[in-house]
């Protein structure tokens, strides 16, 4: 058999993969708003890439000389990184979640912000003093206020930009900095913003334009407010018909299930083999919390998913490479013991957003592992400096207690490990978190920051080193 025969498969989805990045940078031409329609494994990301990078090629000096910005929003900021690194130091594309964007473009209106606040129930502080506000802010995404400052919820930002988005001078101010928006995994956007969106700029053919990228049978937050499929009659529909991860029986039954986004598979040489395992035989008491309704108790959903793997392996070459795919974060927490931490840090656990667990990962332990094994470089790189820390005999004798007390405080709780840091005051405290810090010498009572602090801290177990009890 030819080597082109064998390839066949690739061929196809290839060439069907380079026609739908042609009608992507043909409507970025032309300044007609899009939607990419892709599913897993689709090639959405390259097809995103290509269109960034299309965009810095040809219209840089359009955009640099009206110093007009495109922004490209994704759900997390691990995708904001990672899009980020592609991108030169001057780049006039903006990477952000759909929260920080927001808060961007709002942020400069705060006598309308307060206004607001200080008028809608809706934006009413969970705890805090009772000065006048004289500024709102967003940092950590809790609602308090403290000294006259108000810091905002998540959506409470998301809830805002939409009062704005409402008012037409903001519309034009708003369409004249960001003429062009992508916007990535576009199902799991807030509705308010996205209907807003469409009925203020695409349904009017004015403002910028928008692409967006994403899959509507991907959505993930419904319960959220997440938009779901969108639509219009000016926004044009580009569907993503090829496949580079299945195999094509894997394929041939997504298209049984969603015949209006038919794929080919790129994989040539190997059919593949579809199983469906139910659990219609578990005749014991389901589980009822709210977003887990009718599933299985944990322990039980864990047990099964084990033996399937066993049989899988016991039944398989030892030559194939076994890898399973947990699709909901849920499941891959009761698989590997730390539902009780999702269910406390929720979406801040999954993204890699939370400030607390994100100064524990990456400034607690890389420190305490740096003096574990003596490694200077990785000390030097998590305080961030070049010099050696440890000038006297005495200084050393303190970062040698402070590995001794680690190592201790690491078996109990997470609170144990900060009160620890704060008292030894040798390793910095993210400035993320800093606001806590001056609150805990306070009384619990008085303190709203002390009060947030034990909701989020003193209950929090991280996975294999830190109790939650």
């Amino acid at each position: 058999m030819s080597e082109e025969h064998k390839r066949t498969n690739y061929d196809l989805a290839k060439a069907e993969a380079d026609k739908v990045d042609e009608q992507i940078i043909s409507a970025l031409q032309n300044g007609i708003s899009f939607r990419v329609e892709a599913g897993a494994g689709s090639g959405k990301t390259y097809s995103l890439d290509k269109a960034i990078e299309w965009i810095q090629a040809n219209k840089w000096t359009e955009y640099r000389r009206k110093k007009q910005t495109v922004v490209c929003i994704t759900y997390t900021n691990a995708a904001v990184d990672v899009i980020a690194e592609r991108l030169s130091k001057d780049s006039f594309i903006l990477p952000s979640t759909i929260h920080s964007f927001a808060w961007n473009a709002i942020k400069q209106y705060q006598s309308f912000l307060i206004d607001i606040i200080t008028s809608d129930s809706d934006f009413l502080p969970d705890e805090g003093d009772f000065f006048k506000v004289t500024e709102v802010t967003y940092t950590l995404g809790h609602r308090y206020k403290e000294n006259g400052i108000q810091y905002l919820y998540h959506d409470d930002v998301l809830k805002l930009f939409c009062r704005l988005l409402d008012n037409a001078k903001f519309r034009r101010v708003f369409a004249d900095k960001y003429p062009l928006i992508l916007i990535d995994e576009y199902q799991d956007s807030y509705k308010p913003v996205i209907d807003r969106f469409i009925n203020f700029f695409i349904a009017e053919k004015k403002g910028p334009q928008f692409g967006f990228f994403g899959d509507a049978w991907q959505t993930i937050y419904q319960s959220n407010k997440a938009c779901g499929l969108i639509e219009n009659e000016n926004l044009e529909i580009i569907k993503k018909g090829s496949k580079f991860r299945s195999a094509p029986r894997i394929v041939q039954l997504l298209n049984d299930l969603r015949p209006d986004l038919p794929q080919t598979s790129a994989i040539d040489g190997f059919v593949g083999e579809v199983i469906v395992i139910t659990c219609d035989d578990y005749t014991a008491p389901r589980r009822t919390e709210r977003n887990l309704k009718g599933e299985l108790p944990a322990e039980e959903l864990k047990n099964r998913l084990n033996n399937v793997t066993e049989k899988i392996k016991r039944e398989s070459s030892k030559e194939d490479d076994l890898k399973v795919l947990m699709i909901t974060h849920k499941v891959l927490a009761t698989q590997q013991g730390y539902e009780q931490l999702l269910e406390i840090l929720d979406d801040g656990l999954r993204d890699k957003e939370d400030p607390f667990l994100l100064f524990f990962v990456d400034t607690v332990e890389p420190i305490y592992q740096a003096l574990k094994d003596s490694n200077m470089q990785l000390l030097f790189d998590t305080l961030g400096i070049k010099r050696f820390p440890i000038k006297k005999k005495s200084e050393k004798v303190k970062w040698k207690e402070l590995q001794q007390q680690l190592e201790i405080a690491r078996t109990k709780r997470a609170i144990d490990v900060f009160e620890l840091i704060k008292r030894t005051k040798l390793i910095p405290i993210s400035s993320k978190i800093g606001w806590v810090v001056s609150s805990i010498s306070e009384s619990a009572g008085n303190s709203v920051c002390f009060k947030h602090f034990h909701s989020i801290i003193f209950r929090i177990g991280l996975p294999a080193i830190y109790r939650s009890d």
